[in-house]
């Protein structure tokens, strides 16, 4: 790991800034594997909150200057922006891999 010179931040340079991308799947398809592991709570409501968590962790770090959701559920694109999300259309049954290329994609085109 490189350790920054003392002082680094007098020599004007600007510290870098991140873009994170999620890939949120269609809500009722989405973290399959937890169905049914939180008795009474319904599986599209864990798997919206366990993504907007996700939204909020990572904007809550100062590196990260935007996250990209990618999504092509209507629910979890509204929520994910309402928590700062900025949202990029998913392809419909396009992939996780499909995902992270239309956020690069995205990240790319906006900065």
């Amino acid at each position: 790991m490189r350790v920054p010179p003392p002082n680094w931040q007098d020599c004007h340079v600007a510290e870098p800034t991140w873009t994170v991308v999620v890939p949120v799947k269609r809500l009722p398809a989405a973290k399959s594997r937890l169905r049914g592991a939180l008795p009474g709570v319904p599986h599209e409501e864990l798997a919206l909150a366990l993504a907007a968590d996700t939204v909020r962790a990572v904007l809550a770090c100062p590196a990260v200057a935007e996250v990209l959701v990618v999504t092509d559920d209507a629910r979890a694109a509204a929520e994910l922006a309402a928590a700062g999300a900025r949202i990029v259309p998913d392809a419909p049954d396009g992939g996780l891999n499909g995902a992270f290329r239309r956020g690069a994609a995205a990240a790319g085109r906006h900065g």
